[in-house]
């Protein structure tokens, strides 16, 4: 009896120390303090329809990478002609499940939740009611591209698309059009300039080919991942349907 309330009188000696000495871990309204929590990288593409005053719903897809930038799209369906905004940042995480985007006139903020991303309200804080599974980003595969244009854009690149059924690429650099087919369809020709040339359709012809770039949402037709331009190809009589985007 003696040792056991010995042993009892050690372990309240050091919860006393570990209350009145050491900082809480924790933030007054009960959510861990981002520099005291080791915090698991949520990076990844995530994206959703989410709800919009003035228009059927906004077609939106974000990006997080391990560098802590972002690349975000939007795209607004029934107005205009479904025109993509991309805008690039940087986020940090402010805990163990929530992250902050920060853009160059606004900032937003998400929950990570079961592989999904929850976008919050401004001040912060989850959506409930009727609306929540609106707000809710599911995972897509294959949205960090980053190293494909870095090596596109050392050989010159400045228009990259592709497409599937048969699988095809198509690279543009200042002077030259390359295209490739899983089909055996190949051709290298010189770059006209585009005509017509306006900031929502590009067409480039050619004796080989005519290329048409729509500023317009494109998703994926396998993967799913958003791009923010519609190409279209054709070469004799055949046509090719995919996604592009321009490289900085």
């Amino acid at each position: 009896m003696r040792k056991l309330l010995y042993l009892s009188g050690i372990i309240a000696i050091l919860a006393a120390c570990n209350n009145s000495g050491t900082p809480s871990n924790t933030d007054s309204s009960g959510v861990p303090a981002a520099n005291h929590t080791t915090a698991v990288p949520i990076t990844g593409t995530y994206q959703g329809t989410l709800p919009c005053a003035d228009c059927p719903g906004m077609d939106y897809q974000i990006s997080l990478f391990d560098d802590h930038t972002f690349s975000e799209l939007v795209a607004y369906q029934g107005r205009g002609e479904n025109v993509a905004e991309v805008e690039s940042g940087t986020w940090k995480q402010l805990n163990d499940s929530v992250v902050l985007i920060q853009k160059k006139t606004d900032s937003s903020s998400f929950l990570a939740s079961d592989g999904k991303l929850l976008l919050l309200d401004r001040q912060g804080k989850r959506i409930e009611g009727a609306l929540a599974s609106n707000y809710v980003l599911k995972p897509v595969e294959g949205g960090d591209r980053r190293s494909i244009h870095a090596g596109k854009v050392k050989t010159g690149v400045v228009f990259t698309a592709n497409g599937n059924e048969p699988g095809w690429t198509l690279d543009l650099d200042k002077k030259k059009i390359l295209f490739h087919s899983m089909n055996g369809d190949s051709l290298q020709a010189n770059l006209p300039a585009p005509n017509p040339n306006s900031d929502s359709l590009k067409i480039y012809t050619t004796p080989e080919i005519t290329i048409s770039i729509r500023n317009k949402a494109c998703a994926d037709d396998m993967s799913g991942v958003m791009f923010p331009n519609t190409v279209e190809l054709k070469i004799k009589d055949k046509l090719y349907h995919g996604c592009g985007e321009y490289l900085k």
